[in-house]
């Protein structure tokens, strides 16, 4: 009797301390709708810092963009900004530019409030063309361009800033104030290129989530 107590004893001991403890993870959340947002705006930008140099000679434009995400903290952009043609008398007359950009935003909202802060940063393609006289040449660009031609110049920027949007649902108003930032002609040193404010309207509705369409294409059935 002593020896079958024993023996139980043992054994009991044996799967209590060969048995593992299993702890409970957090189950990991993801938001099932996002935001999706068509905006529009009104742009001022400086075009090319270096050039530029006139004072209340920034040029005017009209922007289109679109937001996807910010149901928890990143939200992505696609921008496209068209500017009004602009001169730098006597150096340069018809200038044109453009620009294409994708951003991320960080969102940072207020407690009880339909607004919030989001810093910006991203790349951008800028696309600068005007006419060169050679008048004034202050850059001494006529060792790199003819004078009285049209010049085009392309330069890949980095953009870093900060917004700010307010919801009256659904539509919100924003408010973005960018630098970009790129190697200045016929220097390798970053400076700043550009710098321009945007101001506009976007329209917002909610779309699936990221993860929602990719669990979806995972599973058998894609209906809820």
């Amino acid at each position: 009797m002593k020896t079958m107590l024993l023996s139980s004893l043992f054994c009991f001991l044996f799967l209590a301390t060969g048995a593992q403890i299993k702890t409970a993870k957090p189950i990991k959340t993801y938001p099932k709708h996002t935001n999706f947002g068509i905006g529009v705006g009104y742009t001022r930008s400086v075009i090319f810092l270096s050039r530029n140099v006139k004072e209340n000679n920034d040029a005017s434009g009209l922007q289109i963009s679109a937001v996807y995400g910010g149901a928890k903290l990143f939200r992505f952009s696609a921008e496209y900004s068209y500017y009004f043609p602009i001169k730098i008398e006597p150096t340069w007359f018809d200038i044109k530019a453009k620009t294409f950009e994708a951003n991320m935003h960080i969102i940072a909202r207020f407690k009880k409030s339909e607004a919030f802060f989001y810093p910006l940063f991203g790349i951008s393609a800028n696309f600068f063309q005007g006419y060169f006289t050679g008048r004034n040449d202050f850059q001494n660009l006529s060792d790199r361009y003819e004078a009285n031609s049209t010049v085009t110049q392309n330069w890949v920027g980095l953009n870093i800033g900060t917004g700010y949007e307010y919801y009256i649902k659904p539509i919100s108003l924003f408010f973005d104030y960018k630098m970009r930032v790129g190697l200045e002609e016929g220097k390798k040193q970053l400076n700043i290129m550009d710098v321009c404010l945007i101001a506009g309207l976007r329209y917002n509705i909610k779309v699936p989530s990221i993860h929602n369409l990719y669990r979806g294409t995972k599973s058998r059935y894609m209906i809820n």
